[in-house]
């Protein structure tokens, strides 16, 4: 038995109409539009299968698989029979990207029924401080319907220590609840409305930023950085942090060329989860590039990373089966048994554990 502790099921209904750019959600969402632009998207480059056309037509095709079951057993049937999953929820309302077609409540209650049926999976219900009544929303999926975890996702235009999150963090730290945070820069995810209103919200940072010349990946990448949560430790000692991503593949491919960077997240990531005790980091995505296995090899040979290391896909972010296949067969041959399961069974039974399964 081993643990994907990071991969989603929320729906094509779950996604605002412009998330995806030139109204593509609203036509990729209905069957005649699917075929027609699916078809035009993977062709736009035909010398490529794995094109970011691809991977729009991919990411909405599997959300149109009609229910977060269907999307689960999709990702289910490349792994080990008793694997367990870490499934968060995404709420994309506060976004700026337009009208989300399906209630948040029901993605979460779609979610805590998947629970119910498939004892496998691990529920985190993701909370936005801007959604009214997001307390009660916690309480309910925690104590009525099984969830097991928070997912929090800043770039959407909060920092971590938004003091509208501390009664979350109370919350989870007195049940010993894990937080997954998303932890990488310059993601398709990420606030999509006004600037104006993007550097409105950036002016609620502890620290100055100069957002003169900075693309909106860049600026949103703000509310991301790994050193925010380093407020949010400082308060809540006892909390269970997973730092999402270990910074992405952009900073693992700037560390190999100037290790030296002080202000690379991965090294970042690295250095505070040798320094707080109940600091996580899981490879979801980032190790999609097999170019990043050797580093990974060197990196669990450290004991002080070592037990904080998660694995994780980032399912169905990761957009093709082969990619999916590499982190459940080819990762696992690559590090080998032992250090495999110290990220995929050993650490996460230490990171899941609640107070609320003793």
């Amino acid at each position: 038995m081993i643990y994907n502790s990071h991969i989603h099921t929320f729906k094509d209904a779950d996604i605002p109409r412009g998330f995806l750019p030139l109204g593509l959600v609203r036509l990729l969402s209905t069957k005649p539009g699917f075929k027609v632009i699916s078809r035009i998207l993977n062709n736009i480059n035909p010398f490529s299968d794995n094109d970011a056309f691809d991977r729009y037509v991919k990411f909405v095709e599997l959300g149109r698989l009609g229910s977060q079951e269907a999307i689960f057993k999709e990702c289910q049937r490349f792994y080990p029979r008793n694997s367990k999953f870490g499934v968060l929820a995404m709420d994309m309302a506060f976004m700026g990207a337009g009208k989300v077609p399906r209630a948040y409540i029901e993605q979460l209650r779609e979610l805590g029924e998947l629970k119910q049926k498939h004892p496998l999976v691990i529920p985190f219900v993701h909370i936005d401080p801007r959604r009214e009544a997001y307390m009660d929303i916690l309480k309910q999926c925690v104590e009525e319907w099984g969830f097991r975890g928070v997912k929090i996702y800043p770039p959407l235009g909060y920092f971590p220590y938004d003091e509208r999150m501390y009664p979350v963090y109370e919350y989870c730290q007195h049940h010993a609840l894990p937080i997954i945070t998303h932890c990488s820069p310059f993601n398709p995810v990420h606030f999509k409305g006004k600037k104006k209103e993007l550097k409105k919200l950036l002016e609620k940072s502890r620290d100055s930023i100069d957002t003169r010349g900075m693309s909106r990946k860049v600026m949103c990448s703000q509310f991301t950085n790994p050193l925010n949560w380093e407020h949010v430790m400082a308060d809540f000692p006892e909390l269970k942090i997973c730092l999402g991503h270990f910074g992405s593949s952009h900073y693992w491919d700037e560390f190999l060329d100037n290790p030296g960077d002080k202000d690379n997240w991965f090294l970042i990531i690295k250095e505070m989860i040798e320094k707080y005790p109940n600091l996580y980091s899981d490879i979801s995505f980032t190790l999609n590039e097999q170019a990043f296995f050797p580093l990974l090899k060197i990196l669990l040979q450290d004991k002080a990373i070592r037990s904080k290391v998660l694995f994780g896909s980032d399912y169905y972010m990761v957009e093709t089966e082969a990619s999916e296949r590499r982190f459940s067969i080819d990762l696992r041959a690559y590090l080998g048994e032992e250090d495999f399961m110290t990220i995929a069974k050993d650490n996460p039974e230490v990171f899941f554990q609640t107070k609320l399964d003793d």
